[in-house]
């Protein structure tokens, strides 16, 4: 797939690369509603470890935990955008630590964006560690 010529991919990159920024200081504002509002109606947040969350609500629930476990400073590292008119995909690396940077984790998510109301929301959020899992 040309990701450079598909129906206006670079305009899709800088819209989705906002809303990243967007998500980005809501999780420093400890912001979960900021958070979960990045995410469409019925969208699903598939973290590891643990089953599929489904609709904005409950994802912001979900969210707002991990923020009161100090979580909050989380930024994507790189981003590779993939599809077609409707759905694209998006393939990121991250790292996400508590503010002062305890509890650093690094990883990788693939996550389905599409538009609600016209703008860019994720619809579907896979992502698990490049740490290794302790017992």
């Amino acid at each position: 797939m040309n990701t450079k010529n598909d129906y206006g991919i670079n305009s899709t990159r800088e819209a989705i690369e906002a809303r990243t920024r967007i998500f980005e200081q809501a999780m420093a504002n400890a912001d979960a509603a900021g958070v979960a509002n990045c995410y469409t109606e019925d969208a699903e947040f598939m973290a590891p470890s643990q089953e599929s969350v489904k609709g904005r609500n409950k994802i912001q629930t979900t969210l707002a935990d991990y923020i009161s476990q100090g979580f909050t400073k989380y930024k994507v590292i790189s981003t590779s955008i993939y599809g077609s008119a409707g759905i694209v995909g998006v393939q990121t690396e991250y790292e996400l630590s508590q503010q002062d940077g305890r509890n650093m984790d690094s990883g990788k998510s693939i996550q389905l964006w599409k538009q609600e109301d016209g703008v860019w929301k994720i619809f579907r959020d896979c992502f698990n560690s490049n740490l290794q899992m302790t017992e």
